[in-house]
């Protein structure tokens, strides 16, 4: 279900009135997402991925001992970034953000080797969360704020400018941006105030949400510049999970072959290519997915 205000988020949602549904044709590129690394026991560990840019390079974390950041390179091989401990997102300028390997886990942006804490100068408010980048080095998180109600939604520029970003009319402390184009534009989920779990869109000021039919939670996880939405919708009374593509009014289900529906299933998408990185099931190992769908 579409909520307004639609005023003038332009091109993005022309077409937002007509909500059909059908079937996503995608293909999939499976990978077990193994790394060079194993504990002092000689257990593996695995990825787990989080972010994806168009040149097919995901980056994440470790599945199990010490947290490191890790990036898979398309050619499959896997790179540990010292210093870091998770890597949420890369855009395709090669800047990563995630977190540091500090006690604290300080947020961080990385340029091949070199660290920088990300500062967030928002009413004395510290980064708890970082979700995504765009190639502009736009990002968005969340922070802290214990005499502003808690946590909120943000959206830094790379001069460090900050905007709150909070739902009209969602919990406090209840939005969540995931995702972030390079033209500027947010998705994510916010709760509202009977804890039911919405998707919404934030463009040029403006707010909207997107809900799966028939939903009883709807969370966009990605959308690309082209305006192409990616999200998982859930299912309560069934214990269900639809994963989908959304555009031009349309919702496609993209049917994760051997997947478990109560994982998340869609993690993120590439601005530009499009290209929709997924996982199979939340076990350490299992096998991960980057997958094209239109």
């Amino acid at each position: 279900m579409l909520r307004t205000p639609l005023l003038i988020l332009g091109p993005l949602l022309w077409s937002f009135v007509a909500q059909a549904q059908t079937q996503a044709n995608c293909t999939f590129n499976f990978f077990i997402p193994t790394t060079p690394i194993t504990l002092h026991n000689g257990a593996p560990v695995f990825l787990e991925p989080y972010g994806i840019n168009d040149f097919g390079t995901v980056v994440g974390r470790t599945s199990n001992g010490t947290p490191r950041g890790l990036i898979r390179w398309a050619n499959g091989s896997v790179t540990h970034v010292k210093g870091t401990s998770w890597l949420m997102a890369r855009n395709d300028h090669g800047t990563s953000v995630g977190f540091d390997s500090s006690y604290y886990f300080k947020p961080v942006l990385v340029n091949g080797t070199t660290i920088t804490p990300l500062v967030l100068d928002v009413n004395n408010g510290g980064v708890n969360t970082v979700k995504a980048i765009n190639r502009w080095g736009t990002v968005v998180g969340r922070y802290n704020n214990p005499n502003l109600s808690g946590d909120h939604g943000f959206k830094r520029w790379k001069n460090g400018t900050t905007r709150t970003l909070d739902f009209p009319g969602a919990l406090p402390g209840g939005t969540e941006p995931d995702g972030i184009n390079d033209n500027g534009t947010v998705v994510g989920y916010y709760f509202a105030l009977d804890y039911s779990v919405h998707g919404f869109i934030f463009h040029n000021g403006q707010w909207a949400t997107l809900d799966y039919p028939n939903a009883s939670d709807t969370v966009l996880v990605g959308i690309t510049n082209a305006g192409k939405i990616i999200g998982n919708a859930f299912f309560l009374a069934t214990a269900s999970r639809k994963s989908f593509l959304y555009q031009n009014g349309t919702f496609k289900v993209i049917s994760i072959p051997n997947s478990d529906p109560g994982t998340r299933g869609l993690m993120s998408i590439s601005p530009k290519q499009g290209l929709i990185l997924g996982i199979t099931n939340d076990s350490p190992g299992s096998p991960a997915f980057i997958a094209r769908c239109q």
